[in-house]
């Protein structure tokens, strides 16, 4: 019997009542050694409906993370990777509202939630910006 962790993924997304689809999902799922030295990600974002971009800055969002979480230092912790490279992205989404017509209203530049989970041996750590939510399925109870 294997140790090994095994996952599978299922992924969907409805716009609900709007007109465009703000969310944004994705996940990885790297080959060794990337398994074992940073695990598994899975990034969720939502952008807020008052913004005509804020689903660019969903799919920026979790593209960027799914990519630059994978690049940071083996020796850095989930933690520190996780927070640099959340940190770079939304440094990287307020410059282009700052560099947009949406610059003089907080409501309508690239801005979105963001939820993460990167699981790595036998723990998930989950971080957190905004109303998005992680939910545990355990049998029938969330």
């Amino acid at each position: 019997m294997s140790n090994q962790l095994r996952i599978s993924i299922g992924q969907g997304s409805d716009k609900g009542v709007k007109e465009i689809n703000q969310d944004f999902h994705g996940a990885c799922i790297p080959k060794e050694p990337l398994l074992t030295s940073k695990g598994i990600a899975v990034g969720l974002a939502d952008g807020i409906s008052s913004s005509e971009v804020s689903q660019h800055a969903s799919e920026v969002a979790v593209k960027g993370f799914l990519e630059d979480y994978y690049c940071t230092p083996e020796s850095w912790t989930v933690k520190t990777s996780v927070q640099r490279v959340l940190k770079a992205t939304n440094s990287w989404l307020y410059l282009q509202t700052r560099n947009s017509p949406y610059r003089f209203s907080p409501d309508k530049g690239y801005v979105c939630t963001f939820t993460t989970l990167v699981i790595k041996s036998n723990t998930a750590h989950i971080f957190h910006v905004g109303d998005t939510r992680v939910y545990r399925l355990h049998d029938t109870t969330l």
